[in-house]
């Protein structure tokens, strides 16, 4: 495994001018609907019958290419293929499923490698120096996550063009509201690493404040000066895109009523194959 790669860079990531060469595709969304329970998912609305769905498929007759967003200045080429990634941090438990969506065929793409990094549930991006999460930042756990790994992984679609990850809820950190990284690359070689291929797709995704408001009153997010917490509305980056679909993730209890319990959360990412 390469050594995380310290970089000192801005935290705050305020480039607004975040999206990048694609628009929209096409007028409506892709739907998700799973092949032994009753799962669809419809411009980033989820119903479900059960928390324990399968993996669910792609079925659109309209698809959308999704916009891409800044890389961020956090992104580490570690090409780990894993589908856990959470390491030794705590938080609440999120299952996340990635569609990726051939836009301009309305086909899911198999062995598009979909590779996340997101922070911890203080704030703390692994492999980088330059963390500084807020006014409770502490030097020794900047010192602790600047050499670990955690939250960085890459998992390759299925035949439904799903790929599926291992996390937890993410953290905020100042001038950022909560979010995940993404970038989808394809035609590289697999093996306990990902390597070569062109990279598709670079984005991020995003989660309801109002579910976030209720993980921030748990252990491990509690306890935060979260009067510094950016919302999505205020976000540099995502705010003037909330209701475009490929941002917002959809998000079922594991367990009805009780989130420390967890989280499926849910996408599709629709790319163009040849870009």
């Amino acid at each position: 495994m390469s050594n995380p790669i310290e970089r000192s860079s801005n935290q705050a990531e305020t480039d607004t001018s975040s999206i990048s060469r694609r628009t929209m595709l096409m007028a409506g969304g892709a739907t998700i609907a799973a092949s032994a329970v009753g799962v669809e998912l419809d411009r980033g609305t989820l119903a479900q019958s059960t928390p324990n769905a399968g993996i669910p498929l792609i079925e659109a007759s309209t698809c959308v290419l999704t916009p891409e967003m800044t890389e961020g200045p956090f992104y580490l080429d570690l090409e780990l293929i894993r589908q856990n990634i959470v390491e030794d941090r705590t938080g609440i438990p999120l299952k996340l499923q990635i569609a990726v969506a051939d836009a301009t065929a309305c086909t899911p793409i198999e062995n598009a490698a979909v590779d996340i990094w997101h922070c911890d549930s203080h704030g703390y991006y692994s492999g980088v120096s330059a963390n500084m999460p807020g006014p409770d930042a502490d030097q020794t756990d900047i010192a602790e996550a600047a050499a670990a790994t955690f939250l960085r992984g890459i998992q390759l679609t299925s035949a439904d063009g799903i790929a599926e990850f291992e996390t937890i809820y993410p953290g905020w950190y100042i001038g950022r509201t909560i979010h995940i990284h993404l970038k989808v690359r394809l035609d590289g070689e697999a093996g306990k690493t990902y390597e070569g291929g062109h990279t598709a797709h670079i984005g991020q995704l995003f989660f309801d404040d109002a579910v976030t408001d209720q993980v921030t009153q748990l252990e491990p997010y509690s306890g935060r000066p979260d009067e510094y917490r950016t919302l999505n509305e205020s976000d540099g980056i995502f705010a003037d895109h909330i209701d475009e679909p490929g941002f917002m993730v959809t998000l079922t209890q594991n367990t009805e009523g009780k989130i420390e319990d967890g989280f499926l959360a849910a996408i599709v990412i629709g790319v163009d194959p040849s870009a």
